[in-house]
């Protein structure tokens, strides 16, 4: 960060808010979109802390996609289901994917 842009921000009179808001965030808005990108793409894959710690209880309140798409194709045999539940999850990440990136393209 070119430390000659908080100098220009303290000359007008900028307070700390206004220099992080303008200054700072759009200097880091790239990163900050990459994160957040993995961070869904995280949470919308999700299966081994579910597994493990609750089985989609108590009452199917941690029930997610990727645990649900596991149950009906290994559990129930459910084969066809299953593949279906997986294929979607997997075009909604992609979906969301590309809506991230439209949106930081768009941001630059």
């Amino acid at each position: 960060m070119d430390p000659s842009y908080y100098e220009a921000a303290e000359i007008d009179g900028a307070s700390w808010w206004r220099k992080f808001w303008h200054i700072t965030i759009p200097q880091i808005r790239p990163e900050i979109f990459v994160v957040l990108l993995t961070c869904t793409i995280a949470a919308l894959k999700v299966f081994g802390p579910i597994f493990v710690l609750t089985r989609g209880g108590p009452g199917n309140a941690t029930m997610v996609p990727s645990y649900f798409s596991y149950l009906n194709f290994f559990q129930k045999s459910n084969v066809g289901y299953g593949s279906a539940i997986a294929t979607v999850l997997a075009l909604i990440i992609i979906v969301v994917t590309f809506l991230f990136l439209r949106v930081q393209e768009r941001e630059s």
